[in-house]
């Protein structure tokens, strides 16, 4: 029970944070322009983050794969017409869309990973 409630808490940190993250109305400039690409990184690993935690708690591939792409593009499109010192990019969206890829395929493959070893140990 208590790696079932992790899982959940974890889920719900990641979808919190990236509502903060692309919800956040910002400021002027673009702070740690040192690294290049940032957002793209930040954008890739909060989705991803979603989708194997989301996972991990059950939901199906489809309705997440389904939840994530709409969601990234609508936050795209919120972060253009609504808040300040923000624009949507659609390279932000494209981000968006591989880490949901990554992380589901990633999850998909821990899921397939840890079934194949419990029929070897079943089976012995």
């Amino acid at each position: 029970m208590g790696r079932d409630r992790l899982a959940y808490w974890a889920f719900a940190a990641a979808v919190v944070l990236n509502l903060v993250i692309l919800f956040n109305p910002g400021s002027p400039g673009d702070p740690a322009t040192f690294i290049p690409h940032r957002d793209k990184i930040v954008h890739f690993l909060s989705f991803s983050a979603i989708a194997w935690t989301g996972r991990r708690v059950g939901i199906s591939p489809l309705v997440l794969g389904i939840a994530l792409a709409a969601h990234a593009v609508e936050s795209e499109l919120v972060q253009h017409f609504v808040l300040p010192h923000r624009s949507g990019d659609p390279w932000d969206a494209a981000a968006d869309l591989l880490g949901a890829t990554a992380g589901l395929v990633f999850a998909t493959r821990l899921r397939r990973g840890a079934a194949h070893r419990d029929s070897v140990v079943a089976g012995s």
